[in-house]
């Protein structure tokens, strides 16, 4: 018998195919390498999740045909990129054990190991303990040169290609890890051409930058929402005790040497029992008062459970992330929500009179939108006190028909198509009414004109403002004309969506006058420009106001880089 062997293992994050300046650490393959590092399985990690680099091309200057196992953690923007990298590893090492898993994997399973052969394994759901039994099928007791995956196939939770190649092995679902508790902390390390910048919050109430950390102290969620990748992993609510939350957070300032003072809380709902969420929040401000942190949570929960939040913001509370997705009650109704318009207005009144920031989820567009959809979005966003929420991206999303929800065949059966399982179609494309299909072209041409500019002119402009609040030469009336043209600049986008909304309802007269109709995107700007607001306390031109704040932030002394992020709250 041969020497005893432990397989080289690799999970690889692929590329989503664009860049993300906010990209974190992927948290769920970190937690199945700490799983299994604990078990005595070391493994390497991989992270291209914003890369642009082409796939193959990464595989290979990363070397990742020299692993013996790779798993591939895939949603449906990143799965082309995983295949393309499994392919390109199983020609050149074709014992290499190629594994799936994530949510999109989940869901279409078996599709996946009827199409691509280069796939041996689909991990569904939750991985730690379906990846422990494989790797331990490969590893001790194994002799070198002997492959026995043959005993593999019958692992809980997987699905193979059967041996003889006559159908596939689908096996009895894996249970759920009933004690989130008896996982190591997510501590893994990933290798990444482009690194992690630091994870940063500005606290407004302390009026500093601090150090921040995301954990995770519970997984799904126990609602329906029918667009929610969620529903794909299953709605089994669990969640950690607290004292093991303040544990993993001074394991990390101890292991990276980082007083992190603020937690975001990635949790897909984090306050599905505000006892326990107390009980968290409690325990954090009695290991360390100057801890803040943030969580996400549907508008329904807020109501019902209000007392509990003053106590949340005396504990560190700085803001909560609201699924409001829309002030449309035919579009909430789509997305299975189970709320009206009018809780969303009562949560978000709640909030700001307990003075508790509001990160804003929102859809303002689905397939099925109507002109009314948006005028009810719009009128939102102003009444609820929106308009100065930056950064502006809620104004721009479109929903996204992930595989495996019931949104998505939902609309397969009303436009009557199948779509391909491995296509992620765009919801810019999908609109019923062509009204709204030109509404959103003339929404993106203006973003792809406009919104950089804005955004880098606002940063600049509040922090010239920081920096005049601690003392500046400029005189007061320069002062008080750039916080209007602040103001001005945050409402921008805003304000175009009104006048494009009202030249909409009205059969678009004023983009026909322009001649194209689209702007950018139709091959010029002479219609959008007839929508553009005029700004600013003597209404000027767009372009003029942009221009105006950051010569005024020159003149301040401080002048920054297009990109750079603003101190408005979330970094």
């Amino acid at each position: 018998m041969g020497t005893l062997t432990r397989p080289a293992i690799a999970f690889v994050n692929p590329s989503v195919g664009f860049s993300d300046r906010r990209k974190s650490k992927p948290i769920g393959l970190a937690y199945i390498m700490a799983y299994l590092e604990k078990s005595g399985f070391p493994s390497s990690g991989f992270d291209f999740g914003d890369s642009e680099d082409d796939a193959v091309e990464l595989a290979a200057h990363y070397g990742l045909d020299r692993f013996d196992v790779v798993g591939f953690s895939v949603y449906n923007e990143s799965f082309r990129a995983a295949i393309a990298m499994a392919e390109w590893i199983k020609n050149r090492r074709p014992e290499c054990l190629i594994v799936l898993g994530g949510p999109h994997a989940t869901a279409v399973h078996e599709h996946i190991l009827r199409r691509y052969p280069c796939v041996d394994v689909v991990v569904r759901r939750e991985g730690e303990e379906a990846m422990l039994d494989l790797v331990r099928g490969l590893g001790v007791g194994v002799p070198a040169g002997v492959d026995d995956r043959a005993g593999l196939t019958g692992i809980k939770g997987t699905t193979w290609r059967a041996p003889d190649g006559a159908g596939l092995l689908v096996n009895e679902d894996r249970d759920f890890v009933p004690d989130l508790d008896q996982i190591p902390f997510p501590d893994a390390e990933f290798t990444s051409h482009s690194g992690y910048p630091d994870l940063t919050y500005y606290d407004e109430v302390q009026g500093r930058l601090k150090a921040a950390l995301t954990i995770c102290s519970s997984r799904s969620c126990p609602y329906n929402c029918s667009f929610c990748g969620v529903l794909t992993i299953g709605r089994k609510y669990r969640s950690r005790e607290a004292e093991r939350v303040v544990a993993e957070l001074l394991h990390f300032r101890e292991r990276h040497g980082v007083n992190y003072e603020h937690v975001y809380f990635s949790d897909a709902n984090f306050f599905v029992s505000p006892t326990r969420a107390l009980e968290v929040a409690e325990a954090l401000y009695e290991a360390d008062p100057q801890v803040t942190f943030s969580f996400g949570t549907r508008v329904n929960q807020i109501l019902k459970a209000a007392e509990v939040l003053s106590r949340l913001k005396e504990c560190g509370l700085r803001f909560i992330e609201l699924g409001i997705e829309s002030a449309s009650e035919p579009v909430l109704e789509r997305l299975a929500k189970h709320v009206k318009p009018e809780v969303n207005v009562a949560a978000v009144r709640l909030l700001r009179r307990l003075g508790i920031e509001i990160s804003l989820d929102f859809i303002m567009l689905d397939p099925a939108t109507t002109l009314p959809d948006v005028r009810a979005n719009l009128e939102f966003l102003r009444e609820a006190g929106f308009y100065d929420y930056v950064p502006h991206d809620h104004l721009y999303t479109a929903l996204v028909l992930y595989e495996g929800t019931p949104i998505r065949d939902f609309y397969a059966r009303r436009f009557g198509v199948v779509f391909d399982p491995d296509d992620l179609p765009s919801p810019f494309t999908l609109f019923e009414l062509p009204e709204v299909q030109r509404f959103s072209d003339t929404l993106r041409a203006f973003r792809k004109r406009w919104q950089d500019r804005i955004d880098d002119a606002l940063a600049q402009g509040e922090l010239a403002l920081a920096s005049m609040a601690d003392g500046s030469d400029l005189p007061r009336n320069s002062h008080a004309r750039l916080q209007l043209d602040v103001v001005s600049l945050r409402h921008a986008p805003n304000l175009f969506m009104e006048r494009l909304l009202e030249d909409a309802e009205a059969g678009f007269p004023l983009l026909d006058e322009g001649g194209d109709g689209g702007g950018d995107e139709a091959g010029g700007a002479g219609g959008l420009e007839a929508l553009l607001p005029r700004l600013g306390h003597d209404h000027v031109h767009l372009h003029d106001l942009i221009e105006r704040t950051e010569a005024v932030a020159r003149e301040a002394g401080f002048a920054q880089a297009p990109g750079a992020a603003a101190p408005h709250g979330r970094d």
